[in-house]
Order: C-alpha cells, then structure tokens, then sequence
C-alpha cells in the first residue's frame, strides 16, 4: 500500500535551493514595433509551445500504447540523442534519448520530471515525429503514451504550422528549455506530482520569421506513476514566474543561428 512520506523536500541539489522572495510585476518580453498581426501569430506560437499538454491532462484515463517498442543505448550517459544534452549518467541508461531508470524514491521521481519535460522541449521532439513518439514511449506510463501522442502531435502541428516551419526548414527551429528548479506537490510510492519552473526558447533563425527567438517561462506539472521505474502520466502548466527584462537589446538572428549550432542543449540531471 501507498504511504506518505516525511515533510516534502523543495528542488533537487543539482537545481539549487529555493526561495520565498514574492515574484515582481511581469512585463512583456517582447520589444519593439510588431507588424499588424504579429502579435497574434507570436502570442499563439508561445502558448501552444508552452502549454502543449493542457488538452493532455488525465492522460491516465487513456488505454493503449503508441505501438513503439523504446531502444536503449548500449552504454549510459552520452549525448542526449537530441533530446537533451551531455551529462554523464551514473547508474541510468538511454533509451531512445532518454534517460530511464530511477530511483523508487521522491529524489528518483524529481529527476525524471525534470528529465522528461527536458526531452519534450527540444527542436527534433517538435520537428521529427518518429523521433517524439519514440521519447514517448520511453518515458510514459503504458496508459497514457496514446493520450500524450495524440495531444503533442497536435500540438507541435499548430506551433511548426504557425511558424512557417515545413521539412525543407527544419533546421531553422531554435527550441530549448532549462529547468530553473522544482517543488514535490505530492508524493507516495506510487503516484508522485512535481512541478518545474523552466525558462525556455522558442523561434526560428530565418530571415523574415513570424516569431524571432524568443523567451518563455513556464511551470510544468508533472504527475508520474510507479511502473517498475517513475514514468509520466499526464502534464499540465501555467505561464510563469516570469521576471522583469533586463532592458538589453535582443540579440540578431545571426547570433541565435550561431549559438543554437556550438552550444550544446541543457544537460540532463542526474
């Protein structure tokens, strides 16, 4: 049976401690002039992208498997495939990018909502669909890989369309995401529900974008269940904690495009 643990921990040592400092008043990340239009097409892009599992929750009500059977890596750690970044893995293997393998512990469900929703925010989960279902079905609960796929292809559908995105531009897609720390909602040792606050970037580098690179924060709400290792079940978010801009001017195109190529994607942890 199901038992509560002690008082819940706040975040993971890898993503720091946390902090009661009451969040100050939002302001816009966008800057400058937009074209008539723009607005909407960059409000749209930033909310599907952020909120791409609103229609995905309760996915545990959903039977069935994506059909895909996970491939592992021969050895763990390594290059996230990806889906993430280079971090050495101690003890977990990669499957299909992924790492999987936890501990059956509150620390061991922290990791893998914040590995999970690090794989689902990447440019080849947005732009390669036989890649997306293959991290699916790596890290989601049986019961809800057919719910999570059917949401996230529809999702990352209405994001590439409204970007301009087709096969032939794929590699202009800037999109990342880095987990800037974590709460425990709830936890026993068989259902646990974490939230991660990220900052993330979504756009693209072409020329004449609808929506330049541009910054998101978001709070995810990850409900994993035991199944022989903590797997995902359903996700929700809310926009925000966002902060104040720091009043610097955007970088240019050029510099995103550059960037995106000789910068490896934020590791995960573990």
């Amino acid at each position: 049976m199901a038992r509560n643990t002690p008082p819940l921990h706040r975040g993971t040592k890898t993503l720091g401690g946390d902090s009661d400092t009451p969040t100050r008043a939002n302001k816009p990340w966008w800057r400058g002039p937009m074209v008539a239009g723009g607005l909407f097409v960059v409000l749209l892009v930033l909310a599907v992208a952020v909120n791409l599992t609103r229609q995905g929750d309760n996915a545990t009500d959903s039977g069935g498997s994506s059909g895909h059977e996970p491939r592992q890596s021969a050895a763990p750690g390594g290059s996230g495939g990806g889906a993430g970044g280079n971090a050495q893995l101690s003890t977990r293997k990669v499957v299909d990018g992924v790492p999987v393998g936890y501990p059956h512990s509150q620390a061991g469900a922290v990791e893998a909502a914040v590995n999970y929703q690090i794989a689902r925010s990447s440019a080849k989960y947005f732009t390669d669909t036989p890649t997306r279902h293959r991290i699916i079905t790596a890290m989601a609960t049986s019961s809800a890989r057919s719910k999570l796929t059917d949401s996230d292809d529809a999702g990352m559908r209405q994001v590439l369309s409204s970007l301009g995105i087709n096969d032939s531009n794929t590699d202009s897609l800037v999109a990342r995401a880095a987990a800037m720390g974590t709460k425990t909602v709830s936890y026993t040792d068989q259902v646990a529900t974490v939230d991660v606050w990220m900052t993330g970037l979504i756009g693209t580098t072409g020329d004449n974008s609808p929506l330049p690179v541009s910054a998101s924060w978001t709070t995810y709400t990850l409900t994993l269940q035991w199944e022989g290792d903590w797997k995902l079940a359903s996700v929700t978010s809310v926009n925000g904690p966002t902060p104040v801009s720091t009043g610097s001017d955007p970088s240019p195109v050029h510099d995103f495009r550059t960037a995106d190529q000789e910068f490896d994607a934020p590791p995960y942890i573990g």
